[in-house]
C-alpha cells in the first residue's frame, strides 16, 4: 500500500492533483479527506493505492472499525423553491420590508431569497453594510426579531421561522460552529460523557444538529431558554 498527501483549493482539486502525481485512476485508489478546506484554509487528502485487491479490503475494514467524526456540511446558499405553505406571501412580505430598511439607511444593496438546511434565508449584500451585522450580530438578530414578528401575524399558514443573513455572516458563524462541535464531538466519544456548549441563537444549534446528525454513538439536544438556550452534545450507546 502506497499513500499521499495532497493540499490543494478544493477536495476535487486534490484528488485531480494527487491521480497525476500517481498516474493512476479513480477507480484505483481510496481517498481520506483530512480537511474540507475553506476560505481560510486549503483542503488536504489522503489518497491510498494498493498492490491488490486484497490489500485493498484490509484498509477498508480497519477504516471502518475507526470511529471517524464526519460532518455533514452546512448546505450551500441555494436560489430555490421551498415547499412549504406560504412561502410566497412570505416573500412577498421580507423582501421589500428589508428594502425599505436599505433604503432608509442609505446602504446600496439587494435582497435575495434561498434555502440553507431546509430553512428560508433572506440574503443581503451589498457594499458598507456592516451596520447591519452589529456587534456580534445583534442588530442583524434583531431586524430577524422583527422579520418574524410580522410573518407570523400575516402569514398565518406559514410556522417555520425566517432567518436573515447579511454578507453570509450567519454561514462563516455556522462554520466556526461546527469546527468547535467536531472537536467537542470526539471528546465526547474518548469520554462518553455530555458536553454543553456555550448559548448561541436558534441558527447556530440547527447547524450544529445538521452537522452531527451522522455521527456515530453522537446526539444532541437543546437546553434553557433564550438567549441563554444552549446545545448539549451527548454520548450515546
Amino acid at each position: 500500500m502506497r499513500n499521499i498527501e495532497v493540499t490543494a483549493k478544493t477536495v476535487d482539486q486534490a484528488i485531480e492533483k494527487g491521480l497525476q502525481m500517481l498516474g493512476v485512476n479513480k477507480e484505483d485508489i481510496e481517498v481520506k479527506v483530512i480537511s474540507e478546506g475553506s476560505m481560510l484554509k486549503k483542503a488536504v487528502v489522503e489518497i491510498y493505492t494498493f498492490a491488490n485487491e486484497q490489500e485493498r479490503e484490509d484498509y477498508k475494514k480497519s477504516n471502518t472499525a475507526k470511529k471517524e467524526i464526519k460532518l455533514v456540511k452546512t448546505e450551500e446558499d441555494q436560489i430555490v423553491e421551498v415547499s412549504s405553505e406560504g412561502v410566497e406571501d412570505v416573500t412577498k412580505i421580507v423582501i421589500p420590508f428589508l428594502e425599505g430598511i436599505l433604503s432608509h439607511m442609505n446602504i446600496e444593496g439587494t435582497v435575495t431569497r434561498g434555502v440553507r438546511n431546509g430553512d428560508i434565508v433572506f440574503k443581503i449584500n451589498g457594499d458598507n453594510i456592516n451596520n447591519l451585522i452589529g456587534y456580534h450580530g445583534e442588530t442583524l438578530e434583531a431586524i430577524q426579531f422583527i422579520v418574524n414578528t410580522i410573518v407570523r401575524s400575516k402569514v398565518k399558514e406559514y410556522h417555520k421561522k425566517v432567518y436573515i443573513d447579511v454578507e453570509n455572516y450567519r454561514r462563516k458563524r455556522a462554520e466556526t460552529v461546527e469546527q468547535i462541535a467536531e472537536k467537542v464531538a470526539k471528546k465526547v466519544i474518548a469520554t462518553k460523557r455530555s458536553f454543553k456548549l456555550e448559548p448561541m441563537n436558534s441558527y447556530e444549534r440547527k447547524a450544529i444538529h445538521f452537522a452531527l446528525s451522522n455521527v456515530e454513538h453522537i446526539g444532541t439536544h437543546s437546553e434553557g431558554v433564550e438567549p441563554n438556550r444552549c446545545l448539549v452534545i451527548d454520548y450515546i450507546d
